[in-house]
This record gives structure tokens, C-alpha cells and sequence, in this order.
């Protein structure tokens, strides 16, 4: 009976030790990186952009906006943004379902895309796209995603697109195809 009691006490201290180390190590608690958490947050954006002349160069609205400074990019969800041309009339209107800017120039379009013209005619009107780059200064686009676009008396598609919003020019690079509409 003495060598069970003596036994079970063995169990029960070694147990003990043993708890006891594994508890006194400190918990490792889950730090968040602070890279990955935005320097600030705006909602509601509402941004004009002035030449040096204080002529209006573009306006953005945004749903919302999260700029990490470290990581170098700005994150917009359902962003619009609206370019002019040099005489104020306003030529383009670019808007998403998100869009990341980097280095205040490269901008990142995704998730319904769509490129307007203020002004359209029978050959060109709105671009439909799922991802689209521009380059805000020189204001080109590209894509190699599946391009579609309708117009008053047309409609295109194709696999990629370059293009300049300056010089209206626009060139669709893969599996082009385009109905002509004749109305009577």
C-alpha cells in the first residue's frame, strides 16, 4: 500500500513540475505587422487637382481611401476619377470597383472598369474592362485583360488594349472582333 501511495504522490509531483514549466512560459501573443495597417483612412473622397495655371486637371471620388506610407501605395474603393482637357471641357471618366495608385503615377484599375468619353460619337462611347493600368501623367492605359466597347453605331472586343486618353488613340492587340451597326 506504501509503494502505491508513494507512487501516485511521484505521478502527482512530476506532474506538477511539469505544469508548472510548461505554464510559466511566456504566451507568444499575435502581433499585428504595423506595415500592414494603413497610416490613415479617408471616407467619403472628394479631390479636384488644379494645373499651374489653376486650371482643373482632375477630380477623384472615392468610397474610401487607405494610404500606406511604408508599403508606398494608396488603396480607393469604387474610385472615379474625372480628367480634363486642356480647354476644361471634362474628356474622360474612369471609374472601378477598387484601384491602387503607386508612386502617386501608376494607377491600378479592378473589378468593373469602365472608361467614358464626355463626348461620344458613332465610333467610340465606353470601354468595359475587369483590369486596367494607367499611367496618370501621361494618361495611357493598357490591359491584357478581354476589352469590350459600344458606341453608337459599334461594338468591339478584343484580348488587350494600349491606348492614350490624350491623343484619343486606341489599339486593341489581340482577337479583335467589331459589329457595325447600320440604322435605317
Amino acid at each position: 500500500m506504501k509503494r502505491l501511495l508513494i507512487s501516485v504522490l511521484c505521478i502527482i509531483a512530476i506532474s506538477q513540475y511539469f505544469w508548472l514549466q510548461w505554464s510559466s512560459q511566456p504566451q507568444e501573443v499575435a502581433e499585428f505587422d504595423r506595415v500592414a495597417l494603413p497610416d490613415y483612412q479617408i471616407t467619403a473622397l472628394n479631390r479636384t487637382e488644379y494645373d499651374p495655371n489653376g486650371q482643373i486637371h482632375s477630380k477623384l471620388s472615392a468610397q474610401s481611401l487607405e494610404h500606406y506610407q511604408e508599403l508606398e501605395f494608396t488603396y480607393f474603393q469604387n474610385p472615379r476619377y474625372i480628367l480634363y482637357s486642356s480647354n476644361q471641357q471634362q474628356s474622360w471618366v474612369i471609374s472601378a470597383n477598387e484601384s491602387v495608385i503607386y508612386d502617386n503615377r501608376q494607377l491600378e484599375l479592378e473589378g468593373k472598369v469602365s472608361v467614358m468619353t464626355n463626348q461620344p460619337d458613332e465610333w467610340f462611347d465606353t470601354l468595359y474592362v475587369n483590369r486596367l493600368n494607367m499611367d496618370l501623367t501621361a494618361q495611357t492605359i493598357s490591359t491584357s485583360a478581354k476589352v469590350t466597347g459600344v458606341a453608337d453605331k459599334l461594338t468591339f472586343s478584343g484580348q488587350g488594349l494600349r491606348g492614350n486618353l490624350k491623343t484619343q488613340e486606341f489599339e486593341l492587340v489581340n482577337q479583335v472582333r467589331a459589329e457595325y451597326f447600320v440604322k435605317q
